[in-house]
């Protein structure tokens, strides 16, 4: 049964279909807003777009392993419960990159994507400590 992995399922589902949705919006505005005189062009606006885009499927995949695997490990239920949501707060580093490809990439914008990389970081850290606790089996 799985009881904590739910969340991290159901987020990395839905990240992973808006990290899609994204990779086609970039495909398909390609030629109009990346090529100028036969030459690519990459503005840092479109840069940051595509990174929200490139971190969000990765992120969103490690989110759905989490959840297949996080009661399995051998964590108590708050290590599990925190390893679960540090891993969905993981989720705000290309929420943040998209957020500042969307607000036209100025310097002075906030470190949103901070936090999820502080997650990501606590998360795995967890996971590998309840990794490590297995018993092998034979």
């Amino acid at each position: 049964m799985i009881r904590y992995g739910k969340t991290n399922l159901v987020a990395g589902l839905a990240a992973i279909f808006l990290a899609a949705m994204g990779g086609f919006a970039l495909g398909a505005t390609f030629d109009a807003n990346s090529v100028k005189n036969g030459e690519h062009v990459l503005s840092i606006v479109r840069f940051y777009l595509r990174e929200g885009h490139s971190h969000g499927m990765p992120i969103a995949m490690y989110n759905m392993l989490v959840g297949l695997w996080i009661d399995k490990v051998v964590l108590s239920d708050r290590a599990k419960s925190i390893a679960s949501w540090a891993a969905v707060a993981g989720l705000l580093l290309p929420v943040g990159l998209a957020a500042k490809g969307a607000a036209g990439a100025p310097a002075n914008f906030p470190p949103v994507g901070l936090p999820g990389i502080l997650g990501m970081f606590i998360s795995i850290l967890l996971l590998l400590i309840g990794a490590i606790r297995m018993k092998k089996t034979a």
